[in-house]
This record gives structure tokens, sequence and C-alpha cells, in this order.
């Protein structure tokens, strides 16, 4: 089981592709897996009702939201973003899952130097 486990929405055209990545999501112990049909207001729909932290979407949606249209309204409709892939090839999948579990925020119980500055602030103090 993956340390930190995902609600995942899989908005997809097809039900073998969507079983395909499904698979590796699962494998990576990801259980928390919604599949709806690739229309883009379902997918909207059901994203309000389930607050995913990941959302994948593969094939053309269906409907009045497009895929740009529907990442916008996940974005507006949420206080925190949601992260959106677009996945053509299922195989891509397990390697995609790989990246975003490098990117969770490591242990800072240890000697952590503290914040870094950040580049507004550098450059606000070379100015200076």
């Amino acid at each position: 089981m993956s340390a930190y486990p995902l609600r995942v929405l899989l908005a997809v055209d097809d039900r073998t592709l969507a079983k395909q990545l499904a698979g590796p999501l699962r494998e990576a112990g990801h259980d928390e897996i919604v599949v709806v049909e690739a229309r883009g207001e379902a997918a909207l729909k059901a994203a309000r009702l389930i607050h995913p932290d990941l959302v994948i979407l593969s094939g053309p949606l269906r409907g009045s939201l497009d895929v740009v249209a529907l990442s916008a309204a996940l974005q507006g409709s949420s206080a925190t973003p949601i992260p959106v892939l677009l996945v053509a090839d299922p195989a891509e999948l397990p390697d995609l899952l790989a990246l975003h579990a490098h990117t969770r925020p490591a242990d800072t119980s240890s000697t952590d130097p503290g914040p870094a500055k950040s580049l507004d602030s550098a450059l606000e103090e070379a100015e200076l």
C-alpha cells in the first residue's frame, strides 16, 4: 500500500482503457478510484462530490466541457488545486505515479535549515 493513498477520479472514453488505467493505480496502493464516462459534465459533478486528490483524463471528452474547460472548472471549484493528468497511453501511468510519489514532502523532523528565501525576497534585498 502506498504511504500516500490517493482518491482518484478517472474520466475515460473506453471501459477497457479504464481497466488498464485502474490496474497500476491499485498496484500502487490507490484503492479509492472512481470511474466516470468521458463526459466533462459528469466528471465535474463527480469531482465536486468526492473531492479527488488526482484527476486522470484519457480520450476526448464529450459534451460542453472539453479537457481545457474541465481543468479550469476543477481549479475554480476547489480551494486547493487538483492535479489533472491527461494520459494517452496507459503504459505511461506507472511512471507518472512514480514521479508523483517523489514529489511528496520529505520528513522534516531532522535538522531543517529553515525555509529558503523566495525569489521575490532575494530580489528585494538585492535592490536595497
